[in-house]
């Protein structure tokens, strides 16, 4: 008889540890207590099944919770990093416009110039004076424009002066490093997402609660203030950047607070934690991952899109893919587009919808007080910048696992115990009886099989006689029988 599947089925419920199924399996119980049985263990298992559905929905959906810490006498807390962008060089450009052109060439080009060497998404003079125009001038700058750039753009030495910091003089030019930006070279003190980053000690604590940082600029240029990890683009919030102008001096006061992060947050994934590690940081244009920096990989790729080449700040883009004047006449018709940040569901409204997460490690810096005062006379060709820790922050933000892989697994095994009164032998179980002892089963079925074929054909065999012994026994009976 073949091995039936039914039967062998019987026999796993009789000997497997899941609550009921013996009860359900046992043919001595009438078949209304096992009616009763097959009731209660197909509810227990449903039971189960919601509770293991809602555990793995608050694992994938919601597994961290935020809070705040307040021991705060044992935190080192950093200065935001600096970052300074020139904004304006009139004397420059005039020098540069009389050297690659004639002295009386058409002042317009100045103001073109002016829109190439510091764009920001918008170029009106060069649109109107070159590009749009029915007699364009024939010194029109129409491609290239990365070599204006680099005959106009100062270097630190010409920008940064008397660095100081708690009193302590530094080299302004060996810690205020260059780094590429959409904006242009600008340079960056304290900041990680340089190629080689020289970090200066700026730590606050309870034993160094005070620090100022002091630096002179000599053109007009922008102050940001920003986390470690973050850059400055064209879409960073005004609240962050300081507009420093020839002849004025200025004082920016601000808070930092930190985000420390739970050691298993890092088994969580970026859609459960809904932030990103600096190291999770996949085709990204800066060796770390931040918001700012996965913005401009945005603002990049709907350059791209929109107009087929980017602009000559974009980092990452090869010669052949930056914009001509007529590329540059697209970007600026999509300026709104371009340079705007929106929420996916803010509809119509122009922007741009990148789906970036911020960063873990992010940093908030609140500004406490700008102060600006005229410098006088004898300083009106410098600015004087002051920055300082308003105090220090006497809490913080903490990201906690509230469900980690353990946790799931303990729902999990706590749900199948109470109701089915499981455990992890018993799905090992259930494995080996369906694949292991079925096979084995099969195997000696066709085995006994085989045996019982062997001893019916012994049975059955007579062997033959020699002619002369038929001849012998035929004279004296008829009848002959072997028994074997």
């Amino acid at each position: 008889m073949p091995l039936s599947c039914k039967r062998h089925f019987r026999e796993y419920c009789k000997n497997c540890t899941f609550a009921g199924l013996a009860l359900i399996a046992d043919d001595t119980k009438h078949w209304t207590e096992r009616w009763f049985w097959v009731a209660l263990v197909v509810l227990s298992w449903y039971g189960s099944g919601l509770l293991v559905q809602s555990a793995w929905t608050a694992f994938v959906s919601n597994p961290i919770s935020f809070g705040v810490e307040t021991t705060y006498t044992d935190w080192d807390t950093k200065m935001p990093a600096v970052y300074i962008c020139e904004t304006s060089n009139d004397n420059r450009i005039y020098d540069v416009a009389d050297t690659i052109w004639t002295p009386d060439h058409l002042l317009d080009l100045e103001d073109v110039m002016k829109d190439i060497v510091y764009f920001r998404g918008a170029a009106f003079n060069l649109v109107n004076v070159c590009v749009q125009s029915k007699n364009p001038d024939p010194k029109c700058p129409f491609s290239n424009y990365s070599y204006y750039v680099n005959l106009v753009r100062s270097t630190c030495p010409e920008l940064l002066i008397n660095c100081l910091f708690d009193k302590k003089e530094f080299d302004c030019c060996k810690y205020f490093v260059p780094i590429h930006t959409d904006m242009g070279t600008c340079f960056a003190l304290n900041s990680v997402q340089v190629k080689n980053p020289i970090l200066y000690p700026m730590v606050f604590n309870v034993t160094q609660k005070e620090g100022v940082l002091k630096f002179e600029t000599l053109l007009n240029t922008m102050l940001y203030t920003l986390g470690e990890d973050e850059v400055p683009t064209v879409t960073t919030l005004t609240s962050s950047t300081l507009k420093l102008v020839l002849g004025k001096n200025y004082q920016r006061q601000v808070v930092v607070k930190n985000i420390e992060n739970d050691p298993l947050t890092v088994e969580t994934t970026p859609a459960q934690r809904a932030c990103r590690f600096s190291y999770e940081n996949d085709n990204g244009l800066y060796p770390l991952y931040s918001y700012s920096t996965c913005t401009v990989l945005c603002r990049k790729r709907e350059q791209m899109k929109l107009c087929g080449c980017t602009d000559h700040f974009m980092i990452g883009s090869d010669e052949s893919k930056m914009c001509n004047a007529s590329g540059l006449l697209c970007l600026h018709r999509h300026f709104s587009q371009l340079t705007t940040l929106k929420p996916r569901w803010a509809g119509r409204r122009p922007g741009l919808v990148c789906d970036c997460l911020p960063s873990c490690d992010e940093t908030e810096i609140t500004i406490i007080k700008d102060a600006v005062t005229s410098a006088g006379r004898a300083r009106k060709k410098r600015i004087a910048v002051e920055l300082k820790m308003a105090y220090l922050p006497t809490e913080r933000f903490k990201r906690n696992v509230v469900r980690s892989r353990l946790d799931l697994v303990v729902s999990i095994g706590g749900a199948a115990g109470l109701f089915v009164g499981a455990s992890l032998l018993s799905f090992v179980e259930l494995i080996f009886f369906f694949t292991i002892r079925l096979l084995d089963n099969i195997y000696l079925e066709k085995r006994k099989k085989k045996e019982r074929t062997s001893v019916r054909n012994l049975k059955t065999f007579q062997p033959a006689m020699p002619r002369s012994t038929r001849r012998f026994y035929s004279q004296r009976s008829n009848l002959i029988t072997f028994r074997p």
